[in-house]
């Protein structure tokens, strides 16, 4: 059957409809929710930030294997030895391997300094946060609102959300 141009037009229009709802599915696949996930990512994104710019790192002058030797071998907490000692397993371990690679105790003693180092510099840092109850609440709050919002966008927005004692009977 011929049809009119008007109704060729339509059918045109509606393709281009599905084409386009097929195009732009919102966040998970569902229809919308791709502008409510967007914009929980930029809230729990700028909560985040604000949080994290107002901690301080700092280093605190012994680190725990320094400290172990400090406090061990004197008892009183004073530093009574340079925290080189960390670096003397990993000196040796150099030594013996390039002496000759294929000795196994140059291996350990290069991983062992080498774990002792790393576990020495984390032992160190310290996070200092000065901010107020207030600040700290409001930050804190905006991550999860983003983060709630970002998860609501994965829901399909045309279904009704189930009440807290699951979906409604229907008669």
């Amino acid at each position: 059957m011929n049809q009119s141009p008007r109704q060729e037009f339509e059918r045109e229009i509606e393709g281009v409809k599905d084409l386009h709802e097929s195009l732009v599915r919102g966040a998970g696949g569902t229809p919308g929710g791709t502008w409510l996930f967007f914009g929980g990512l930029v809230l729990a994104a700028a909560g985040t930030w604000f949080f994290l710019s107002n901690v301080q790192v700092t280093t605190m002058p012994i680190g725990m294997v320094s400290g172990l030797f400090n406090r061990g071998m004197f008892g009183d907490g004073m530093p009574a030895m340079s925290t080189g000692v960390v670096f003397a397993p990993i000196f040796v371990g150099l030594v013996l391997l390039f002496y000759d690679a294929s000795w196994k105790s140059g291996w350990a003693l290069f991983y062992v300094g080498l774990a002792l180092i790393v576990i020495e510099i984390l032992s160190r840092i310290q996070f200092l946060m000065s901010m107020r109850t207030s600040s700290l609440l409001l930050m804190l709050g905006m991550v999860a609102a983003g983060i709630g919002m970002m998860l609501r966008s994965f829901r399909d927005a045309s279904v009704p959300p189930a009440g807290p004692t699951g979906p409604a009977k229907q008669s």
